[in-house]
Protein backbone atom coordinates (compact mmCIF):
# COMPACT_ATOMS: atom_id res chain seq x y z
CA UNK A 1 0.00 0.00 0.00
CA UNK A 2 1.32 3.48 -0.97
CA UNK A 3 1.71 6.13 1.79
CA UNK A 4 -0.55 8.99 1.46
CA UNK A 5 2.13 11.46 2.48
CA UNK A 6 0.51 14.45 4.27
CA UNK A 7 2.97 17.81 2.56
CA UNK A 8 2.71 21.09 4.69
CA UNK A 9 1.69 23.46 2.15
CA UNK A 10 4.41 26.19 3.55
CA UNK A 11 7.86 26.56 4.03
CA UNK A 12 10.74 29.29 4.36
CA UNK A 13 12.84 29.58 1.28
CA UNK A 14 15.66 28.55 2.91
CA UNK A 15 14.08 25.67 3.74
CA UNK A 16 13.28 24.58 0.14
CA UNK A 17 15.72 21.94 -0.63
CA UNK A 18 14.48 19.95 3.38
CA UNK A 19 12.30 17.22 3.71
CA UNK A 20 8.77 18.92 4.98
CA UNK A 21 7.02 16.90 7.81
CA UNK A 22 3.94 18.02 8.40
CA UNK A 23 3.24 17.89 12.72
CA UNK A 24 0.39 20.35 12.77
CA UNK A 25 -2.08 21.54 9.96
CA UNK A 26 -3.05 25.68 10.19
CA UNK A 27 -2.26 27.92 12.58
CA UNK A 28 -2.61 28.45 16.18
CA UNK A 29 -3.69 32.10 15.60
CA UNK A 30 -4.76 32.41 12.10
CA UNK A 31 -5.71 35.88 12.45
CA UNK A 32 -2.48 38.52 11.03
CA UNK A 33 -4.16 40.64 8.92
CA UNK A 34 -1.63 40.52 5.95
CA UNK A 35 -1.45 36.59 5.91
CA UNK A 36 -3.83 34.46 3.89
CA UNK A 37 -2.05 30.89 4.11
CA UNK A 38 -4.17 29.53 6.61
CA UNK A 39 -6.90 31.17 6.35
CA UNK A 40 -9.28 27.68 4.79
CA UNK A 41 -7.28 25.20 7.37
CA UNK A 42 -8.63 24.58 10.76
CA UNK A 43 -5.89 24.21 13.10
CA UNK A 44 -5.16 20.73 14.65
CA UNK A 45 -2.66 18.31 15.87
CA UNK A 46 -1.84 15.94 13.65
CA UNK A 47 -1.84 11.99 15.61
CA UNK A 48 1.53 10.89 16.54
CA UNK A 49 1.16 7.83 14.78
CA UNK A 50 0.41 9.14 11.39
CA UNK A 51 3.23 11.39 11.95
CA UNK A 52 5.87 8.53 12.62
CA UNK A 53 4.72 6.48 10.08
CA UNK A 54 5.66 9.45 7.60
CA UNK A 55 8.82 9.54 9.43
CA UNK A 56 9.62 5.88 8.89
CA UNK A 57 9.11 6.84 5.27
CA UNK A 58 10.74 10.23 5.26
CA UNK A 59 13.93 9.11 2.79
CA UNK A 60 11.66 7.80 0.61
CA UNK A 61 9.51 11.11 -0.48
CA UNK A 62 12.85 13.31 -0.15
CA UNK A 63 16.05 10.99 -1.50
CA UNK A 64 18.15 14.51 -1.68
CA UNK A 65 17.51 16.42 1.54
CA UNK A 66 19.78 16.86 4.35
CA UNK A 67 17.88 18.96 6.60
CA UNK A 68 13.92 18.68 8.33
CA UNK A 69 11.52 21.18 8.32
CA UNK A 70 8.50 20.75 10.38
CA UNK A 71 4.97 22.41 9.59
CA UNK A 72 2.39 23.82 9.51
CA UNK A 73 2.35 26.96 11.78
CA UNK A 74 3.44 26.77 15.25
CA UNK A 75 4.25 23.13 15.29
CA UNK A 76 5.94 23.58 18.73
CA UNK A 77 2.54 23.43 20.65
CA UNK A 78 1.59 19.54 19.49
CA UNK A 79 1.73 17.62 22.95
CA UNK A 80 4.04 15.12 21.67
CA UNK A 81 6.48 16.95 19.80
CA UNK A 82 9.34 16.22 21.85
CA UNK A 83 8.91 12.56 20.81
CA UNK A 84 8.30 13.36 17.38
CA UNK A 85 12.00 15.40 16.94
CA UNK A 86 14.30 12.68 18.67
CA UNK A 87 11.75 9.97 16.81
CA UNK A 88 12.70 11.58 13.33
CA UNK A 89 16.56 11.83 14.44
CA UNK A 90 16.54 8.74 15.49
CA UNK A 91 14.64 7.40 11.92
CA UNK A 92 16.60 9.50 9.79
CA UNK A 93 20.19 9.88 11.24
CA UNK A 94 21.20 11.96 7.53
CA UNK A 95 19.15 15.28 8.87
CA UNK A 96 21.58 17.50 9.20
CA UNK A 97 19.36 20.44 10.94
CA UNK A 98 15.64 20.40 11.73
CA UNK A 99 13.84 23.92 12.08
CA UNK A 100 10.42 25.02 12.66
CA UNK A 101 8.38 27.83 12.71
CA UNK A 102 7.46 29.24 15.83
CA UNK A 103 4.84 31.71 17.29
CA UNK A 104 7.00 34.63 19.77
CA UNK A 105 4.36 34.47 22.10
CA UNK A 106 4.78 30.60 22.21
CA UNK A 107 8.32 30.83 22.77
CA UNK A 108 8.05 33.82 25.33
CA UNK A 109 5.93 31.59 27.41
CA UNK A 110 7.33 27.98 27.01
CA UNK A 111 8.88 26.53 29.95
CA UNK A 112 12.71 26.38 29.86
CA UNK A 113 12.60 22.71 30.52
CA UNK A 114 10.62 22.64 27.09
CA UNK A 115 12.71 24.29 25.04
CA UNK A 116 15.88 22.21 27.00
CA UNK A 117 14.10 18.87 25.81
CA UNK A 118 13.15 20.20 22.24
CA UNK A 119 17.32 21.16 21.68
CA UNK A 120 18.42 17.74 23.34
CA UNK A 121 16.06 15.83 20.76
CA UNK A 122 17.03 17.73 18.05
CA UNK A 123 16.04 20.46 16.99
CA UNK A 124 18.19 23.16 15.43
CA UNK A 125 16.14 26.17 14.16
CA UNK A 126 12.98 28.28 14.46
CA UNK A 127 11.34 30.80 12.09
CA UNK A 128 9.61 33.66 14.37
CA UNK A 129 7.20 36.30 12.63
CA UNK A 130 8.55 39.41 14.30
CA UNK A 131 6.71 41.61 11.24
CA UNK A 132 7.32 44.73 13.68
CA UNK A 133 8.47 45.69 16.26
CA UNK A 134 6.28 48.69 16.82
CA UNK A 135 3.33 47.83 18.84
CA UNK A 136 0.75 50.31 17.07
CA UNK A 137 1.51 48.40 13.89
CA UNK A 138 1.62 44.95 15.34
CA UNK A 139 -1.88 45.91 17.27
CA UNK A 140 -2.76 46.89 13.94
CA UNK A 141 -2.37 44.40 11.54
CA UNK A 142 -3.81 41.56 14.63
CA UNK A 143 -0.41 40.07 15.22
CA UNK A 144 -1.15 38.48 18.69
CA UNK A 145 2.19 39.70 19.96
CA UNK A 146 4.08 42.24 21.09
CA UNK A 147 7.52 44.30 21.06
CA UNK A 148 8.36 42.39 24.60
CA UNK A 149 7.12 39.30 23.38
CA UNK A 150 9.54 39.12 20.39
CA UNK A 151 12.31 40.40 22.63
CA UNK A 152 11.77 37.52 24.90
CA UNK A 153 11.34 35.01 22.38
CA UNK A 154 14.46 36.13 20.95
CA UNK A 155 16.65 36.32 23.66
CA UNK A 156 14.93 33.12 25.43
CA UNK A 157 14.84 30.97 22.55
CA UNK A 158 18.41 31.92 21.37
CA UNK A 159 19.81 30.08 24.43
CA UNK A 160 18.75 26.76 22.30
CA UNK A 161 18.26 27.06 18.47
CA UNK A 162 18.94 29.50 15.97
CA UNK A 163 16.91 32.35 15.58
CA UNK A 164 15.35 33.83 12.10
CA UNK A 165 13.27 36.48 12.42
CA UNK A 166 10.88 38.18 9.83
CA UNK A 167 10.73 41.71 9.19
CA UNK A 168 7.40 42.98 6.68
CA UNK A 169 9.23 46.10 4.34
CA UNK A 170 5.91 48.60 4.58
CA UNK A 171 3.79 46.86 7.32
CA UNK A 172 3.54 50.64 8.48
CA UNK A 173 2.93 51.99 5.64
CA UNK A 174 4.07 55.55 4.52
CA UNK A 175 2.19 56.78 7.94
CA UNK A 176 4.18 54.96 10.27
CA UNK A 177 7.39 53.90 8.04
CA UNK A 178 10.64 55.47 10.24
CA UNK A 179 8.81 54.10 13.59
CA UNK A 180 8.21 50.69 11.75
CA UNK A 181 11.80 50.90 10.84
CA UNK A 182 14.00 52.03 13.98
CA UNK A 183 11.80 50.15 16.40
CA UNK A 184 12.22 46.81 14.94
CA UNK A 185 15.64 48.12 14.57
CA UNK A 186 15.50 47.83 18.50
CA UNK A 187 13.62 45.24 18.62
CA UNK A 188 16.66 43.14 16.77
CA UNK A 189 19.16 45.01 18.83
CA UNK A 190 17.84 43.52 22.10
CA UNK A 191 16.80 40.21 20.75
CA UNK A 192 19.48 39.27 18.98
CA UNK A 193 18.04 36.53 16.29
CA UNK A 194 20.95 34.57 14.18
CA UNK A 195 18.95 35.83 11.03
CA UNK A 196 16.65 38.95 10.27
CA UNK A 197 14.47 37.91 7.27
CA UNK A 198 12.97 40.73 5.01
CA UNK A 199 9.75 40.58 3.28
CA UNK A 200 7.74 43.52 1.68
CA UNK A 201 4.25 44.26 1.94
CA UNK A 202 2.53 42.26 -0.52
CA UNK A 203 -1.17 42.52 -0.29
CA UNK A 204 -2.68 39.18 -1.03
CA UNK A 205 -6.79 39.60 -2.35
CA UNK A 206 -8.97 38.83 0.56
CA UNK A 207 -6.96 39.65 3.55
CA UNK A 208 -8.14 41.79 6.31
CA UNK A 209 -5.15 44.15 5.18
CA UNK A 210 -6.78 44.71 1.51
CA UNK A 211 -9.45 46.89 3.56
CA UNK A 212 -6.50 48.96 5.29
CA UNK A 213 -4.86 50.06 2.15
CA UNK A 214 -6.09 53.76 1.49
CA UNK A 215 -6.99 54.39 4.90
CA UNK A 216 -4.81 52.99 7.67
CA UNK A 217 -2.44 51.96 5.22
CA UNK A 218 -0.18 53.84 2.13
CA UNK A 219 1.63 51.58 0.35
CA UNK A 220 5.32 52.80 -0.32
CA UNK A 221 6.41 53.33 -3.45
CA UNK A 222 9.83 52.21 -4.40
CA UNK A 223 11.84 55.09 -3.36
CA UNK A 224 10.28 55.05 -0.15
CA UNK A 225 10.61 51.53 -0.04
CA UNK A 226 14.78 51.73 -0.02
CA UNK A 227 14.68 54.47 2.46
CA UNK A 228 12.63 52.22 5.31
CA UNK A 229 14.98 49.36 4.30
CA UNK A 230 18.03 51.60 4.80
CA UNK A 231 17.04 52.77 7.94
CA UNK A 232 16.17 49.33 9.16
CA UNK A 233 19.80 48.14 7.92
CA UNK A 234 21.49 51.87 9.90
CA UNK A 235 19.78 50.83 12.80
CA UNK A 236 21.34 47.07 13.27
CA UNK A 237 24.11 47.13 15.82
CA UNK A 238 24.21 43.92 16.77
CA UNK A 239 25.34 40.39 14.86
CA UNK A 240 23.23 39.19 12.57
CA UNK A 241 22.73 37.63 8.94
CA UNK A 242 20.40 39.96 7.39
CA UNK A 243 19.01 39.06 3.74
CA UNK A 244 15.97 39.88 1.85
CA UNK A 245 15.28 36.30 0.13
CA UNK A 246 12.24 36.58 -1.14
CA UNK A 247 10.63 37.84 -4.55
CA UNK A 248 9.13 40.23 -2.48
CA UNK A 249 11.73 42.82 -2.58
CA UNK A 250 12.32 42.79 -5.99
CA UNK A 251 12.30 46.26 -8.08
CA UNK A 252 11.85 45.91 -12.07
CA UNK A 253 12.18 47.70 -14.79
CA UNK A 254 10.75 46.97 -17.61
CA UNK A 255 9.72 43.55 -16.48
CA UNK A 256 13.12 43.12 -15.13
CA UNK A 257 14.65 43.21 -11.65
CA UNK A 258 17.09 45.24 -11.37
CA UNK A 259 17.28 45.14 -7.09
CA UNK A 260 16.83 41.84 -4.78
CA UNK A 261 17.43 43.35 -2.10
CA UNK A 262 20.60 43.19 0.26
CA UNK A 263 22.32 40.58 1.99
CA UNK A 264 25.38 40.01 4.17
CA UNK A 265 26.48 39.80 8.24
CA UNK A 266 25.88 43.14 10.06
CA UNK A 267 27.76 44.87 11.38
CA UNK A 268 30.60 43.79 9.39
CA UNK A 269 29.18 44.29 5.73
CA UNK A 270 26.76 47.20 6.40
CA UNK A 271 28.84 49.57 4.43
CA UNK A 272 28.43 47.61 1.45
CA UNK A 273 25.01 47.01 1.95
CA UNK A 274 23.83 50.96 2.54
CA UNK A 275 26.43 51.48 -0.91
CA UNK A 276 24.28 49.05 -2.75
CA UNK A 277 20.35 50.73 -1.61
CA UNK A 278 22.12 54.04 -2.38
CA UNK A 279 22.59 53.06 -5.87
CA UNK A 280 19.84 51.23 -6.31
CA UNK A 281 17.80 54.91 -5.37
CA UNK A 282 20.16 56.97 -7.59
CA UNK A 283 18.34 54.33 -10.43
CA UNK A 284 15.14 54.42 -9.14
CA UNK A 285 15.06 58.53 -9.61
CA UNK A 286 16.96 58.11 -12.64
CA UNK A 287 14.61 55.77 -14.36
CA UNK A 288 11.22 56.13 -13.61
CA UNK A 289 8.60 53.56 -14.02
CA UNK A 290 9.98 51.37 -11.55
CA UNK A 291 7.28 48.48 -10.35
CA UNK A 292 7.58 46.65 -7.08
CA UNK A 293 5.70 43.40 -6.26
CA UNK A 294 2.54 45.08 -5.46
CA UNK A 295 2.19 45.89 -8.78
CA UNK A 296 4.05 42.98 -10.17
CA UNK A 297 1.13 40.65 -8.09
CA UNK A 298 -1.48 42.94 -10.10
CA UNK A 299 -0.21 42.06 -13.82
CA UNK A 300 -0.02 38.15 -12.38
CA UNK A 301 3.57 38.37 -12.97
CA UNK A 302 4.72 36.93 -9.63
CA UNK A 303 2.76 34.95 -6.84
CA UNK A 304 3.41 35.21 -3.50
Amino acid sequence: MELDYDYPPYRPPSEAGSALLRVVRGCTWNKCAFCGMYKDIKFEQRRKEEVFKEIEHLREFFPVARTAFLGDSNPLVHKDIVEIVRYLRERNPWIERVTAYARARTIARMKREKLEALKRAGLNRLHIGMESGDDEILEMVSKGATAEDLIEAGKKGGKFFEISFYYILGLGGKERMENHAKRSAEVINQARPDFVRVRTLTVIPGTPIEKMIGEKITLLTAEEQLNELRMLVEGIKVRTYFTCDHVSNYLFHRGRAFFMGVHGVLPDEKERMLEEISDALELVRSIGEVMNSNDMAKLGRIML
